[in-house]
């Protein structure tokens, strides 16, 4: 079977694995023109499921290395923006999994996948062949026909715009800003609340404002295992209603963006704002927040979707491992020798029951 996959983020590169391991061919389509060309995810949290796909699928040496550079461990803690109280969360134990730098896992998924990657190749169209397979466009000008097309190319995707034209996504009136500080020096590490070095902080204040802080602190450096070097550092995210924000927010620059973030945490804890302006301007970044409505069944064809290309969530921890999780799903009934439609329509099936159940435990 020749699956074609677009998007070479966290899910996709699971799902080559797994296919491959079996004997299937895997062709993996990025539009970015390099793994790190542009800053995308900090620590991530894969939950029990999704830690199961990735044990299952990924080659074993591929999996301990993940394991080996994640990162070490800590609770969940709550506090109000003076930082006086805080409260410790019991984590269920079905969200327990592994914490992870976004880039570096990926890296280490990508790395004995490059043969069957081609980066600078973003989605712009499909079409259905009269032999069953499937024909993708890609926007470097190129084709390339499969057996089957997996959408894994994030909240926007393109593919499902066309499967599925009148899905509804929504739009939340507020707006996220993402950065990181890193933890080389000694100020950084006495501004970062314990419970954040420790783990996760999440900082509730007044008027729609939150404030995530997490420490990723790798158990074993990257370098180790032949990659880039990486640092220890405190990701942090802040939450703001849209009209704090104002209408320009998603052109605004690195350093405009990390004073905004830090002007709106003004009147917390002096230490939040001061960290926030150490953080690295490489590693800035706006988004908006997202959610959906589960659609109604369609007839299936060989194209399918998985992760946020199927199911775009708020943030709040679990889509990461919702994704990974649809690919070890889809994985497994690949490779179960059902007819290729009948094996997709089954996953879909539970890939809506279970990225929906994602979808509302995230709004809640």
């Amino acid at each position: 079977m020749r699956v074609l996959i677009i998007g070479a983020g966290l899910a996709g590169p699971c799902l080559a694995h797994g296919l491959r391991r079996h004997g299937h061919e895997v062709q993996l389509f990025e539009r970015d023109p390099a793994i790190d060309a542009r800053a995308q995810g900090f620590r991530i949290h894969i939950g029990g499921d999704g830690d199961a796909a990735l044990r299952t699928w990924l080659p074993p040496e591929v999996y301990e290395q993940a394991v080996a550079t994640s990162c070490i461990p800590g609770g969940v803690t709550m506090a109000g923006p003076g930082l006086r109280d805080f409260t410790g969360i019991e984590v269920p134990p079905g969200a327990v999994g592994i914490t992870v730098d976004r880039l570096t896992l990926r890296r280490i998924l990508l790395r004995d996948l490059l043969d069957s990657t081609r980066f600078g190749a973003g989605f712009s169209r499909y079409e259905l062949l009269d032999d069953g397979t499937v024909r993708v466009f890609l926007t470097d000008g190129s084709t390339a026909e499969g057996d089957l097309l997996v959408a894994a190319d994030g909240a926007n995707s393109g593919v499902r715009r066309q499967l599925l034209p009148d899905f509804r996504v929504a739009v939340q009136d507020s707006r996220l800003i993402y950065g990181r500080t890193p933890l080389t020096g000694a100020r950084a590490r006495e501004l970062t609340p314990l419970p954040a070095m420790e783990g996760y902080l999440g900082v509730n204040g007044r008027g729609g404002r939150h404030l995530a802080l997490a420490a990723q602190r790798f158990r074993r450096s990257p370098a180790e295992f032949g990659l880039p070097a990486a640092d220890d550092y405190v990701m942090w995210g802040l939450t703001v209603p849209s009209r704090v924000c104002g209408p320009g927010f998603f052109e605004l620059g690195a350093a405009d963006l990390r004073e905004l973030a830090a002007t709106a945490v003004a009147d917390w804890d002096p230490s939040l704002s001061a960290l926030i302006r150490l953080g690295d301007l490489g590693h800035v970044v706006p988004a908006g927040i997202q959610s959906s409505e589960r659609p109604a069944p369609w007839p299936p064809v060989p194209v399918t979707l998985v992760g946020d290309a199927a199911h775009p969530m708020p943030p709040a921890g679990i889509s990461a491992g919702a994704a990974v999780h649809d690919a070890g799903l889809l994985a497994s009934h690949l490779v179960s020798g059902a007819p290729l439609l009948d094996a997709v329509r089954s996953y879909e099936k539970e890939m809506l029951d279970h990225g929906f159940a994602a979808v509302a435990a995230s709004g809640r």
